[in-house]
């Protein structure tokens, strides 16, 4: 039988790195991520590594398996962020609407 905290934190795990999946799909589609806040995704990415070290200082394979998955998925949402103010390159000029609305 799993162990009950350990269940949990893989179900919390879950839905919350889950939260994550429509915003990046959305970003993707539309290629439209001005109303994306690039100060609240730099301290959001962050926390995740702070999370993550907890993780690991603790050995908890919940908080080190999900916190990886949100820095990834948080990641590409910041990478299209700073690829649409033309701070990151974007050879194939995929997020380009904020550069020309400014």
């Amino acid at each position: 039988m799993i162990h009950f905290p350990l269940m949990l934190g893989f179900v919390a795990g879950c839905v919350s790195t889950y939260a994550f999946v429509p915003q990046v799909v959305k970003i993707w589609r539309e290629r439209d991520c001005i109303a994306i806040s690039l100060k609240m995704y730099v301290l959001r990415m962050a926390g995740f590594v702070l999370w993550l070290a907890y993780g690991a200082a603790l050995g908890s394979v919940p908080l080190i398996v999900f916190n990886l998955l949100n820095l990834l998925l948080g990641g590409a949402i910041l990478i299209f962020k700073l690829q649409a103010l033309g701070l990151c390159p974007d050879p194939k000029g995929r997020f380009c609407a904020e550069r020309s609305a400014r």
